[in-house]
C-alpha cells in the first residue's frame, strides 16, 4: 500500500497533468490526441451490432474519447454508459462532449476514484479501463477490481484493459530519473500473469505489449515517460 503522502503527491501531480491536457485538447479534432478513440476500442464496438440493448462501464474516462464513439454507433438502441473518472474536470467536459455529439441520453458521469467504485455483479456487456487501472490506489485494490471486473461482465460480454507497466520517467531538461508518478508500477510480466489469472478460461481475443515513450506535464516541468503498454481483450464464455 502505498503512504498516503505519496498517494496525494502522485494524485496531485496527474490531477495537474490531466487537467492541462484536458483543457488544451478538444475531443475529436484533428491534430488532438483525443482526435479519435484508441484502434482497440474502435476494432470492437460493431462486435455488439446483434444487441437490443447494451450496457457498458467506462473506467476512467476522461472526457469522453472511447465511450461517446460507443454511444453514437449504438444510438438507436438502448445504450447505457457508466463512465467514472477521479476528475470533476473529465467528467464536466464529457457530459459538454456528450451534448455536442447527440448522447446526453446515453452517459453517465461519477466522479470517484477507481478503487471506490463498485461493480455489481452480471450487469456489463462491455467493460473497458484505459490508461486507467494503474492509477488504483495499489497491487492489492488492482487485484481486487480485476475480480469485480470479471464478475460485473455477462456471459458473452467483453472486457478491454489498456494498461501500463515497467513505467520510469526523467526530467526532460536534466535528463534525471524521477519517481514514476503512477500508483501501480507492475513488472510487464506479473501485469500479464495477474490478467490470465483472473480471466482464466475467457476467450482471449488480443493481448499484447507494446513500448510507448512521450513527454507528459508534471508539477515541476515536463517528464520524458517509457513505459511497456499492455493490452487485453477477453470474452467471457457462457457457462
Amino acid at each position: 500500500m502505498i503512504e498516503d503522502g505519496r498517494l496525494r503527491q502522485i494524485r496531485e501531480s496527474e490531477k495537474k497533468s490531466h487537467m492541462e491536457m484536458y483543457s488544451n485538447q478538444e475531443l475529436y479534432k484533428e491534430g488532438s490526441w483525443l482526435r479519435k478513440p484508441i484502434k482497440t476500442v474502435l476494432d470492437l464496438i460493431p462486435l455488439f451490432e446483434d444487441y437490443k440493448e447494451l450496457r457498458v462501464l467506462d473506467l476512467g474516462c476522461g472526457v469522453g474519447r472511447n465511450c461517446i464513439a460507443i454511444a453514437q454507433y449504438y444510438k438507436q438502441i438502448s445504450c447505457v454508459i457508466d463512465c467514472v473518472d477521479i476528475l470533476e474536470l473529465a467528467i464536466s467536459k464529457l457530459y459538454d462532449n456528450a451534448e455536442e455529439y447527440g448522447v446526453s441520453s446515453a452517459i453517465k458521469g461519477i466522479v470517484k476514484p477507481i478503487e471506490e467504485y463498485p461493480v455489481q455483479a452480471d450487469t456489463y456487456d462491455f467493460i473497458m479501463a484505459v490508461s486507467a487501472l494503474e492509477h488504483i490506489d495499489s497491487k492489492a485494490s488492482l487485484a481486487h477490481k480485476l475480480e469485480e471486473i470479471s464478475k460485473g461482465i455477462r456471459d458473452n460480454g467483453i472486457v478491454c484493459l489498456v494498461m501500463n507497466s515497467e513505467i520510469s520517467e526523467k526530467d526532460k531538461v536534466t535528463g534525471k530519473e524521477i519517481p514514476a508518478q503512477f500508483e501501480v508500477n507492475l513488472p510487464t510480466e506479473e501485469l500479464q500473469a495477474l490478467l490470465n489469472d483472473i480471466f482464466d478460461n475467457w476467450t482471449i481475443k488480443k493481448s499484447t505489449v507494446g513500448v510507448q515513450q512521450y513527454d507528459i506535464p508534471r508539477e515541476n516541468g515536463i517528464s520524458e515517460l517509457k513505459t511497456n503498454v499492455v493490452t487485453f481483450v477477453a470474452r467471457k464464455r457462457e457457462v
